[in-house]
């Protein structure tokens, strides 16, 4: 299980009534528990997630091993160079479901309603320090 990094001094909030997943369409609830909220750095600003929980733990789990795979096997580029010139990415994100405000650099936290702790917006198999600056090396 993930550790938890809840701050007992933050009032996290509930979804409103109309609230959908802008992925899956499923409807955001208090009674479903897939309700996500995330935390933006440097900022520390929580906000709500436009996903729901299964989207958010599919993204976690997926979006670091689906962007090597697109380095490795792209025949355009294009695309290889936009690829590595923002390098491999290393916390969650989405624009359109948790667009960060102005200033802001990365998803840092994540926050499930379903058990109420607080949590990394690490990528799954993502690398950071050196051992990220060597992977990048590695890609070009």
């Amino acid at each position: 299980m993930s550790e938890d990094l809840s701050d007992p001094t933050v009032a996290h909030g509930k979804p409103t009534p109309d609230m959908c997943c802008l992925c899956s369409y499923e409807d955001i609830t208090e009674e479903d528990g897939n309700y996500v909220e995330y935390m933006s750095s440097p900022s520390h600003t929580w906000s709500p997630s436009l996903f729901e929980l299964p989207t958010i733990t599919h993204l976690l789990s997926t979006q670091f091993s689906a962007y090597m795979s697109r380095v490795k096997s792209t025949d355009c580029q294009a695309e290889l160079r936009r690829l590595l010139a923002s390098g491999p990415p290393v916390w969650v994100s989405d624009k359109a479901a948790m667009p960060l405000p102005e200033g802001d650099t990365h998803v840092e936290r994540l926050w499930y309603a379903e058990d109420g702790k607080e949590r990394s917006a690490r990528l799954v198999g993502s690398v950071v320090g050196e051992e990220r600056e060597r992977l990048i090396e590695e890609l070009r």
